[in-house]
């Protein structure tokens, strides 16, 4: 019965009141955003430029003519503008590495000349 009253008293000191109101965002330091990371698909804050791995996907060029800018809520962002959202759709091709001529007869295929 004790831990019964105990619990109940914690219950009631914990929720007893009324709920505190709702916040807002505030928005953050004001000035550009910046793009950045290896592959340029970062969108941060002046001055604290964001670290990525160095990979490229064929949807990254999406974000070299995206709008890297202050959103809404006052946060750096990349725009979904249409342009962008149809780009990430369909990403442009990449480029790949260059055609070789197929090996002939008797050519070893990926290995390097013997130097010897």
């Amino acid at each position: 019965m004790k831990i019964l009253a105990s619990m109940l008293f914690a219950l009631a000191a914990c929720g007893g009141g009324p709920s505190p109101p709702a916040t807002t965002p505030v928005p953050l330091a004001g000035g550009t955003c910046e793009k950045g990371g290896c592959s340029g698909t970062a969108c941060s804050e002046p001055g604290k430029q964001v670290m990525t791995t160095c990979e490229y996907k064929a949807e990254y060029a999406c974000y070299q003519t995206a709008a890297c800018e202050r959103q809404t809520d006052g946060a750096c962002g990349w725009t979904q503008s249409a342009d962008m959202v149809a780009c990430l759709a369909n990403p442009p091709p990449m480029a790949g590495p260059p055609e070789h001529p197929a090996p002939t007869a008797g050519q070893p295929v990926g290995l390097a000349p013997n130097p010897m």
